[in-house]
Parts: structure tokens; C-alpha cells; sequence
């Protein structure tokens, strides 16, 4: 079956429940600088993800690749939002940079919701960590 289920993820942007819609399409910059990996996912697949810089491990190359340090004001555009078919389950953001990279948004670079960090928060609305990011005008 592969490495723990190699089901594609579904694309829920639309979907009523997530309540995404009005956070796709959404530009932001960065109020500081974010780490851009190539981070070998549990399902075995390369994905190119965008968090802080002391999420990625330099030393764990066998899983994640830092690839690049991206400075404050990286402009970022939201795109989708893919639910995970997998064994894990759960929910992640996508958006695509200035150059049209699409990568995958790490949750510590979101607002708390109750989809992302269940039981931290009852929100239902969508946005970025306002310590890290504002909205771009």
C-alpha cells in the first residue's frame, strides 16, 4: 500500500465546513524572515513547505532540506486548502510566492483555528500569525 497510505489529498478550499474561502485568494508579506524546505513528508513525498527558520533541522537532512532563508517582506498569495487522505489526517495550506513556487504553509505560520490546532481554539476563521505576518496591500 506504500509508506502508511499514498491516497491523494483532497482539494476542500470549497468545502462550507472548513470555512476557507474567504482566506483563499488572500496576499500577505512577512514581518520576518521564513525558512523555505524540501521536507520528505511521512508519506514519502518531497514537498516544498514554508515556516520559520527554527522549525527546520539541518542536521535531520535525511527528511528536510533547507533550501532558503526568505527575507521580511516575502509576499505570499494563499491558494488551496488540501485535506490529508493519509493515516495522519488533518488539514494544510497552500500558497504560491512572488516567483508562483506553490509550497505548503506550516501551521506555526497560522492563525490558531479550530481545524489546524483543535482544541485551541473554537475560531472558524482563517489567517496568518500576526507575529509573523501582515496583510499585504
Amino acid at each position: 500500500m506504500g509508506i502508511l497510505n499514498s491516497r491523494p489529498d483532497t482539494d476542500v478550499t470549497s468545502s462550507p465546513e472548513y470555512n476557507f474561502t474567504t482566506f483563499a485568494g488572500t496576499v500577505w508579506k512577512t514581518k520576518v524572515k521564513v525558512g523555505l524546505a524540501d521536507i520528505t513528508s511521512y508519506k514519502g513525498r518531497h514537498e516544498i513547505t514554508l515556516g520559520a527558520p527554527e522549525s527546520f533541522d539541518e542536521a535531520d537532512t535525511k527528511y528536510t532540506k533547507l533550501i532558503d532563508v526568505l527575507p521580511v517582506g516575502t509576499r505570499l498569495r494563499i491558494e488551496r486548502l488540501m485535506q490529508d487522505n493519509g493515516s495522519l489526517g488533518g488539514v494544510q495550506v497552500t500558497a504560491s510566492l512572488e516567483d508562483g513556487k506553490v509550497v505548503y504553509v506550516l501551521r506555526e505560520l497560522l492563525a490558531k483555528n479550530r481545524f489546524i490546532s483543535p482544541g485551541w481554539s473554537d475560531s472558524r476563521n482563517w489567517g496568518m500569525n500576526p507575529d509573523m505576518f501582515e496583510k499585504a496591500e
